[in-house]
This record gives structure tokens, sequence and C-alpha cells, in this order.
């Protein structure tokens, strides 16, 4: 499942139930060591991005 999926999901499931403080807390957690997973991978992904368009531009510059 897809974070911003997992997020929605525990999201709504705090709308529509009632919890006490300790569960609402751990849904908490939940959702925000998700957020956290997901902007590590984002920031994966831009970094191998950029390493790819600077081998890129490095092959480019040599041939010329």
């Amino acid at each position: 499942m897809e974070y911003k999926k997992a997020i929605s999901v525990l999201l709504k499931m705090l709308d529509k139930h009632l919890f006490d403080t300790e569960e609402k807390e751990a849904l908490l957690t939940a959702i925000g060591t998700l957020d956290c997973g997901s902007l590590a991978e984002n920031r994966f992904k831009g970094i191998m991005k950029a390493q790819k368009a600077k081998r890129e531009k490095e092959a480019d510059v040599g041939n010329a």
C-alpha cells in the first residue's frame, strides 16, 4: 500500500471511530511515521534523478 493511501485510511479511522487518548496517539504516531517515510522516499527519488542528470550532462560534455 502506498504511503498516501495508508495515511488516508488512518485519518478516516480517526474520523469514524471513537478512540481513547492512547489509541489516538498511536494512530497519529503511525501517520507521522508514514509521512516521514513518504518524504524520505521522495527525497531519495530526487537525489537519484539529480545524479542521473549530472552523469548525462558530464557524458555530453565529454562527447563534445
